[in-house]
């Protein structure tokens, strides 16, 4: 039985806090504040000041991310023990501090960047964050954030939303001053945010909910952590943002925070609670869109949402993790056991909600917490440390130490409650693996510092608009077969929001999409070749097209996955896997699976994708060989997250080094921005592709073999900041980011998927949202295959009017090139002017050549060549090779010698044969048709 704890809710204590703050005189010492007093700049020995600020910025638009940063030293480690904001939220939405192994040289030198745009840093985690005038924040003796000397984090970066512009003149410099000290502290603080992402909130009404839920052990919490203050943070629907807390051991759920996001978004103090690896944190935000006629999506800017759940907590100096998140609903049930009033508001204060806007008058009280608990905080004696896990164990257990490094944990490690029976399935599967002698290793590829270079990718215009009468629905994944044509998979008439599911279960299980789901489309034009999926399925999220063409789809509503034969054959399924609407982790359900990737002996891999954080390997008849993967849950966790571990893995490709013999197969690791590549035949880690350019988001990931091998990734939307999202090309053997591409470089919109063809000239990306599918092709393919010229464009109207009598005359004369040929879908009507006028221009063609070959030999400027220089006959060329009085237009067409000599110089000097200038003309006017 669940039980729920009585004791003193924080957010009365935080209320009272605050009501007492605002009260209170700068000159009067806070009640038990000790060392954390005011920093002056007569410090002590022991503490001293660090400050960094905005170097006086004018942001020129809405919902502009601005960043600057400072170096810190990296010999000697630093502790911070107190945060005093010097903002206002008259000016500055919010502030985040992170720290930073890396930051780019050139935006350290300018001083400040735009950072919703370029990314904040590499490998940093966030430290502390400010909105809505919170007054500072000292954090509890002998606890403080480690900086500095041999900590990775070298750089402090602060981030500032202006949710508006500024005038201009006006400059900025906001900022935050922090009090330092290098006395070792005995406990290092650190952050868990609980935060929500994939939430759609309807309009007019009265209360939507967000829930996650995560285990700290799952998630990079290696040993306990006491958490001793919290911060909530919404924008102007949220009404109320609750935490829980809750032990498996004594089935207590507590509450650990509640609070108003429109107050003064401090780290408010809470009675300090001692979390374990395997117990549960829990948050719910509660949203009230009552008047706003809107459908409202979680988002960077002042117009979206936000649901963020700070937790402030202290922890083991050496052994400890220094942050930690969760995305993730993973204990459903959890949910379904809320107390009542988890989503009831707290009682009105005008004095806290006008202090949360306009100026900040109380910068100099800060926010004071209870001594820590002097007691030794001992280590969870069933987590391990980042090795491969060892046998034997019930909650842990993994398969064998490979006996290689060993730096990074295995496959289904660290498994939620659900994940039991199905682990040690898979254990029992993974004794007749084959042996994997590699040795896992991290190849990290960060290229940070440089600039992304342009691409030859160009996109087609025009290709494939209006095919499909009625458009597209949301477009969500497109794969090519054998020929090179085009499959898609589009949700018709349904769309995927905040309505569609309850909890992971479709909402509404009666209607399938009436549309056809599976469009087939040519290569060359976009025309639709074929239809097929009407009344079958109802949330399409994946497809792939194999070697023989067979078709196979994910469908997130259904929790399965389908293989249909080549040209779909009646529409009945060869193989399907999972159980219709019923989501699950065993070996017989899927929850929300998201791709396919087919080996070509028929094997193939499922990612299975929202809910499981897990990739399945089957034999060609649908066997379940073996499975690998963990959920990451990593939240605004900057730093990497272990190999091995998914948020969302959203997409497949094969790898293959030798002609159709694929060795790896690379996942897109959605929520944590990254590619992720595994062996097939066991499903070890062997390396990872991570760039700043590609934000937190990336969201799918194709291979081709062509040019050395080459990955094709597309990014998504970031939750906080903006980022450009294209589609970005890698060198997969050097690990090289090699540039980027967008329609017109102008960036994608919601780009979801994406397919290149063999010979990699070809790249396919769909979107959702404008429900688009965008074909770009490399300059050099679009010079060797130009497109059809379209005469009207390339020729003015005026021009041909003096010909439309003598047009009109022959049409009445002759018989129609369509009465002798039948047209097809591949013989343009706008190929038969071209031969028309061709067939009309020989006759004079050949006239004016024969006329100006005679004038040439009587006036001796076509003469005849020795035939032993093996030069043959030429056209005005000298014994010297010169163009000595020869042939030329202006000698022919005007006797005027000055043409003569002016034509002799230009072409005074030999030059290589350029055979394919007149291509090279002909498709730079075509493409600008």
């Amino acid at each position: 039985m669940l039980l729920h704890s009585t004791y003193m809710s924080p957010a009365v204590m935080a209320y009272a806090a605050v009501v007492l703050m605002s009260l209170v005189p700068s000159t009067l010492a806070w009640p038990g504040y000790s060392r954390r007093e005011e920093p002056t700049m007569g410090q002590t020995m022991d503490s001293y000041i660090r400050s960094i600020t905005m170097p006086g910025v004018t942001p020129k638009k809405a919902d502009e991310y601005l960043c600057t940063a400072t170096p810190l030293n990296r010999t000697t480690e630093e502790w911070v023990v107190r945060f005093d904001p010097m903002a206002s939220a008259n000016r500055a939405h919010h502030m985040l501090l992170f720290g930073c192994s890396e930051v780019d040289h050139d935006r350290l030198k300018a001083g400040y960047w735009d950072c919703g745009h370029h990314g904040v840093c590499a490998g940093g985690r966030i430290m502390y964050a400010w909105a809505k005038n919170a007054p500072p924040t000292a954090l509890p003796d002998q606890v403080g954030f480690r900086v500095g000397g041999r900590t990775g984090i070298n750089y402090l970066t602060m981030q500032i939303h202006y949710a508006l512009p500024l005038e201009d003149g006006v400059k900025d410099m906001s900022g935050l001053k922090m009090e330092v000290t290098q006395h070792r502290q005995k406990y290092k603080a650190g952050i868990y945010l609980l935060a929500a992402g994939n939430v759609i909130i309807p309009p007019n009404t009265l209360k939507t909910h967000a829930d996650m839920n995560c285990e700290p052990g799952m998630t990079g919490e290696p040993v306990d952590i006491n958490i001793f203050a919290y911060r909530v943070h919404a924008h102007v629907l949220g009404t109320v943002i609750s935490g829980y807390h809750y032990s498996p051991e004594t089935k207590v759920l507590k509450l650990l925070a509640k609070g108003n996001p429109q107050w003064p978004q401090a780290f408010y103090p809470t009675p300090t609670q001692r979390v374990q690896p395997n117990d549960i944190l829990h948050a719910r935000c509660t949203w009230n869109s009552t008047g706003r006629n809107r459908y409202t999506n979680i988002g960077s800017t002042s117009a979206d949402e936000m649901c963020n759940l700070y937790l402030m907590y202290y922890t083991d100096r050496d052994l400890g993790s220094e942050s930690g998140g969760c995305w993730q609903e993973l204990f459903p049930e959890l949910t379904r056991h809320l107390p009542q009033d988890s989503d009831t508001p707290l009682p009105p204060n005008p004095l806290l909600e006008e202090h949360a806007h306009g100026e900040n008058r109380h910068k100099e009280t800060a926010f004071t917490y209870n001594n820590v608990n002097d007691g030794m905080i001992e280590l969870e004696k069933k987590a391990q440390s980042r090795k491969d896990p060892q046998p034997g164990n019930s909650r842990y257990s993994g398969s064998p130490s490979s006996g290689g490094v060993g730096e990074y944990e295995d496959a289904w490690s660290y498994l939620n409650p659900h994940q039991q029976q199905q682990q040690q399935q898979q254990q029992q599967l993974g004794s007749s693996l084959p042996k994997d002698t590699s040795i896992p290793t991290l190849a990290e590829s960060p290229r940070t510092g440089k600039q992304l270079k342009g691409s030859a990718f160009k996109v087609v215009d025009g290709w494939g608009v209006g095919a499909l009468e009625g458009g597209f629905g949301q477009v969500t994944a497109v794969s090519l077969d054998s020929a090179g044509d085009v499959v898609i998979f589009h949700r018709g008439e349904r769309s995927w929001d905040g309505s569609t599911f309850r909890g992971n279960r479709l909402r509404d299980p009666k209607l399938p999409i009436t549309r056809p789901a599976i469009i087939h489309m040519a290569k060359d034009t976009g025309r639709i070749l074929h239809k097929w999926g009407e009344n079958f399925y109802f949330v399409p999220h994946g497809l792939t097209v194999d070697k023989d063409d067979n078709i196979w789809v994910t469908d997130v509503g259904l929790h399965q996955v389908f293989k249909f034969p080549a040209g779909y054959g009646n529409g009945t399924p060869l193989i399907t896997l999972g159980t219709r609407f019923e989501p699950g982790s065993d070996t017989t359900h899927f929850c929300k699976p998201t791709a396919v990737a087919v080996l070509p002996s028929g094997e193939f891999f499922v990612s299975d994708g929202y809910c499981n954080s897990r990739v399945l390997k089957y034999n060609a008849d649908g066997k379940l060989l073996f499975q690998f993967g963990k959920p990451t849950g990593t939240g605004l966790r900057i730093s990497s997250p272990p190999p091995s571990s998914f948020f969302i893995p959203h997409a497949l490709t094969l790898v293959s080094e030798e002609k159709d013999n694929p060795n790896e197969v690379c996942v897109a690791d959605r929520e944590n921005g990254r590619v992720q590549c595994f062996t097939v035949d066991q499903g070890k880690f062997t390396r990872q592709f991570h760039f700043t350019g590609w934000g937190s988001r990336l969201f799918s990931v194709a291979y081709t073999p062509a040019r050395g091998g080459r990955l094709f990734a597309v990014n998504g939307p970031p939750l906080l900041g903006s980022q450009k999202l294209m589609t970005f090309e890698v060198d997969y053997s050097s690990g090289e980011l090699l540039g980027g591409f967008s329609p017109n470089n102008q960036g994608l919109s919601n780009p979801h998927d994406l397919a290149v063809s063999s010979d990699g000239s070809e790249v396919y990306v769909v979107e959702i949202g404008p429900n688009k599918v965008w074909k770009f092709q490399l300059e050099s393919a679009l010079r060797s295959h130009p497109p059809p010229v379209n005469i009207s464009k390339l020729n003015p109207v005026k021009e041909l009017k003096l010909d439309t009598k003598m047009h009109a005359q022959e049409k009445s004369s002759r018989v129609s090139p369509a009465a002798l040929v039948s047209p097809t879908t591949w013989w343009p009507g706008s190929l038969w002017v071209v031969v028309v006028v061709g067939l009309l221009a020989v006759p004079i063609v050949v006239l004016t050549t024969f006329t100006i070959l005679i004038r040439a030999r009587r006036s001796g400027r076509l003469r005849l060549r020795n035939l032993h220089n093996g030069s043959g006959m030429g056209l005005g060329r000298g014994r010297g090779g010169k163009h000595e009085n020869g042939l030329t237009l202006g000698s022919l067409l005007n006797s005027r010698r000055g043409f003569e000599q002016v034509a002799t110089e230009d072409l005074d000097h030999d030059a290589p044969d350029s055979g394919d200038s007149d291509v090279e003309e002909f498709s730079q006017v075509a493409s600008r048709a």
